[in-house]
């Protein structure tokens, strides 16, 4: 070997520090494996107190069951651990710690105290630590729990502290990482100190609670519960209704076992779920929690624990996108009130207040105007509500702008309705229930349509669905199809190419995992009312009941929004009233 100089084994402290260094990354990793050593021990209460974003010190303080005086020392040590005994424990951890690793990489990098008291024991302990070996010991009064103090991470690595961002970026993370152990454990009371505005939890076991401490009262309010098992897979949690999304994925809490991770997969599956009900580049929020057998999961895969490996990954995904969808399907309507006179209310008296359900849904004389309770027509109102999210409130159209948007009054404001957007909407969710009214109109001729290869590749590969959507197609040579039928106003009357065109689309949609919703999607594109398309009154009028009938008025298959809602007061704040 040449510049190397002779191979030697590195001194004990030089290895420690390395190895600390691959499981000890930044402050959030140390208040990762402390609060995961402080919920291995049972605690209710956890505190968490931070100065200067995690560099200049972290103190995790629990009620957890401690640890006995003459094992202190011991846990500090390399691989020490009470979780598991021997290699087949690996198969099946039911933990969050259990390497070993943690106390003794955070003592190698830094100064760490520790005071903690165990059950039974009348007095506590506390020792100081210094390049992992105590350095004083003494006995303190404490009551039964831990409270470790790590001072100056990465003190003596200066190349590595080098690389930390700043106390600001460092105390964010670690506000990420104590509200996501919040929400994957509502039952135990958490508390952050980072600053002047402590964030904590309640721990009464309420998720919807911690989401409310999180995120805040009104979308704690507005989540969707999760409940879902398939075989030996239970998912539960709570899902944001289509109206609350955000433009990252930050919002997506996953927990596997316990266990907060960072999964793309799982990430995806989440988004999926909510295909063609969000505008384009945002995401959803939830915080869903997925329990399955031990062994079926392996947590030993990342040197944080961010990641897992699954013996099923696809299967867990299909099962999560199955919960969030019967969420999403389960939801209640949401309505808009039409108001009801302060004679009425005084009439009812305060033992007689309607439910939130009954002050969100339009009076009955508004009811015929919105088909009923909006149930399909011709089934029976006593079948039951439906199982829609949102519904439209009673809109009385005033016009038409720049033959695109649909002007028209509402209970609180004007609402601007994208006449194409709305269409798709309308034309999509006819095509997926392949109802009458997604009619299908035979050609007198078949029209020839050549197609580029990609085209030819894509209607290939979609066939067989566009023909259950309406579009009965032929292979004609190898590169042109037959067009025998078409859904009503497909291509505007240019069969050949609004099919063109379609498959472009096709060929580039990737945004949702279903291929018979990505075609019903394309098709419903294609045979909408266009932008510039002037329309008379009763045109309107129907766009906007039918809009009201589907399953997601407020955006169209590709996620746009399908209207805009400006508020009574912003149109009088503009005009000085």
């Amino acid at each position: 070997m040449s510049g190397a100089g002779r191979i030697r084994q590195l001194p004990p402290e030089v290895a420690a520090r390395i190895a600390a260094g691959e499981v000890i990354e930044r402050p959030v990793s140390v208040v990762r494996e402390l609060l995961d050593n402080a919920i291995d021990a049972g605690a209710k209460r956890i505190r968490v107190t931070i100065v200067e974003g995690g560099l200049r010190s972290m103190e995790v303080n629990d009620d957890g069951r401690g640890i006995p005086p003459d094992q202190v020392e011991v846990a500090f040590e390399r691989h020490a651990t009470s979780k598991i005994a021997g290699a087949g424990d690996l198969r099946r951890v039911a933990t969050l710690g259990f390497r070993g690793e943690a106390l003794g990489a955070i003592a190698a990098a830094a100064e760490v105290e520790i005071v903690t008291r165990a059950e039974g024991e009348p007095v506590g302990v506390a020792v100081l630590l210094a390049d992992r070996e105590a350095v004083r010991r003494s006995a303190r009064a404490a009551p039964v729990g831990t409270t470790i103090t790590v001072r100056e991470l990465f003190a003596k690595v200066p190349a590595r502290r080098s690389f930390l961002g700043s106390a600001a970026s460092e105390g964010r993370q670690i506000t990420t990482l104590v509200s996501h152990y919040a929400l994957a454990y509502p039952g135990i009371a958490f508390r952050l100190e980072a600053g002047r505005r402590p964030f904590q939890t309640s721990g009464d076991g309420n998720l919807r609670h911690a989401v409310a401490a999180v995120y805040g009262a009104e979308q704690g309010e507005a989540m969707l519960d999760v409940a879902h098992e398939e075989g030996d897979i239970a998912i539960s949690g709570l899902a944001g209704p289509p109206s609350l999304h955000r433009g990252n994925r930050t919002g997506i809490a996953l927990f596997v076992n316990g266990r907060w991770v960072q999964s793309a997969a799982l990430r995806f599956a989440v988004s999926d779920a909510y295909q063609s009900e969000l505008p384009g580049g945002r995401y959803p929020v939830a915080s869903v929690a997925l329990h399955l057998p031990a062994e079926a999961v392996d947590v030993n895969v990342h040197p944080a624990k961010a990641e897992v490996r699954f013996r099923d990954q696809r299967g867990v995904a299909r099962v999560l996108r199955h919960a969030i969808v019967k969420a999403l399907e389960g939801a209640a309507p949401v309505g808009w009130s039409l108001g009801e006179t302060e004679a009425a209310g005084e009439a009812r008296g305060e033992a007689g207040r309607p439910s939130l359900r009954e002050r969100l849904q339009p009076p009955e004389s508004a009811q015929p105007a919105l088909r009923g309770d909006l149930a399909p027509e011709g089934s029976p109102s006593e079948a039951g509500p439906r199982t829609q999210r949102e519904t439209l409130p009673l809109l009385r159209v005033v016009g038409q702008v720049a033959t695109t948007y649909v002007v028209a009054e509402g209970p609180d404001g004007m609402y601007l309705i994208d006449q194409h957007a709305a269409h798709e909407r309308v034309v999509f969710d006819r095509l997926k229930g392949r109802t009458a009214e997604a009619a299908v109109q035979p050609l007198l001729e078949p029209v020839l349509v050549e197609l580029d290869r990609t085209a030819a590749a894509v209607f290939e590969e979609h066939g067989v669905n566009l023909e259950r959507l309406g579009l009965q197609l032929e292979p004609f040579g190898d590169a042109a199809c037959l067009v025998r039928a078409a859904p009503a106003g497909f291509g505007d009357g240019n069969i050949a190419g609004g099919l063109r065109a379609m498959l472009e689309k096709l060929g580039d949609e990737r945004r949702g995992a279903d291929p018979f919703d990505r075609a019903a999607a394309s098709v419903a594109c294609h045979s909408s009312v266009r932008a510039g398309m002037a329309l008379s009154l009763e045109e309107m009028r129907q766009l906007i009941e039918d809009l009201g009938a589907t399953t997601s008025p407020r955006t169209c298959p590709h996620g746009r929004p399908t209207l805009v809602h400006v508020r009574q007061e912003t149109l009088d704040r503009q005009f000085g009233r």
